[in-house]
């Protein structure tokens, strides 16, 4: 039967503007400016359709947007479910290209006030995906309220931690607290040595396995790093000309979670995200073409 997955956090408006030519302060210069839909829980979501997933987005965007927005992701095998907020926009970042360097502005409007007090019924199935930022969020009661309709319905519950500078605002001692009880965790090495309190990948994945029955840690060009019950590997990722990183992570983390739901080993599923994630980064954007 095919996957039904509830993923749970931001969705975003990305706002990419190139400049043509040295910026100019105090007056006009021109861009080329483009706006696409991102957040991480719409990227996850997004990919996870692509691999041929049933995958529902719980999100919350601004008053009037939540019509154009579902269209939107539908178009993309999305099905959406979005709360519209009165007083907060729908989230957005504008990410200034100079070069090399990319500045991020975030303002993530009604993602602040993501309510989990409903969940659809039709979109509880086989997994929960929480993202880091609507932990952050909901905080620990709303997290764990969560995580516990989730558990009661027999669903797999992961995460992806988000951001290693949010958390450590955040504290990652309440980070913890809030995501107790779920059962796969896939960090990047920032976010786990955060996490773990940890130099290591390894003996993060340890202090991590701790608490969570699997923990993969996502490493870039050095691959990912398994660790459950019966596995402490390091699978190596596919070599791949890199175009744009934006959204390899989230890439990996649907090719994984499919693969494993499939009844494959972890080993297996990373080695399939692996190959999966060097195809995204050829291309340019964070979600599938």
């Amino acid at each position: 039967a095919m996957t039904r997955a509830l993923v749970v956090g931001d969705l975003i408006l990305d706002t990419l503007v190139l400049p043509k030519g040295q910026t100019r302060l105090d007056t006009d210069n021109q861009a080329s400016i483009t706006t696409k839909l991102g957040g991480s829980a719409a990227n996850f979501a997004t990919w996870l359709a692509s691999v041929n997933a049933e995958t529902h987005l719980l999100a919350r965007v601004g008053k009037g947007d939540a019509k154009s927005l579902t269209a939107q992701l539908l178009e993309r095998k999305v099905i959406a479910h979005l709360q519209e907020d009165r007083a907060l926009p729908t989230g957005r970042i504008m990410v200034l290209v100079e070069g090399e360097n990319r500045t991020f502005y975030t303002d993530r409007g009604a993602n602040q006030n993501l309510q989990t007090g409903v969940i659809p019924a039709e979109a509880l199935g086989d997994l929960l995906y929480i993202s880091g930022y609507a932990v952050l969020d909901l905080g620990t009661e709303g997290t764990q309220r969560l995580i516990s309709i989730a558990k009661q319905n027999g669903m797999v519950v992961m995460c992806d931690p988000g951001s290693a500078g949010f958390i450590s605002d955040y504290g990652v001692k309440y980070f913890l607290e809030a995501i107790a009880g779920i059962d796969f965790l896939i960090p990047n090495l920032a976010e786990a040595q955060l996490l773990a309190d940890k130099e290591s990948f390894i003996d993060a994945a340890e202090e991590l396995h701790n608490s969570f029955s699997l923990v993969v840690i996502t490493m870039a060009e050095r691959g990912a790093y398994v660790r459950n019950a019966t596995t402490a590997e390091l699978v190596p990722a596919q070599p791949a000309e890199v175009v744009d990183p934006t959204g390899a992570g989230d890439a990996f983390a649907a090719m994984f979670i499919r693969t494993l739901l499939d009844g494959q080993s972890a080993t297996v599923a990373a080695a399939e995200a692996n190959l999966f994630a060097a195809q995204a980064i050829k291309l340019v954007g964070a979600t599938p073409q």
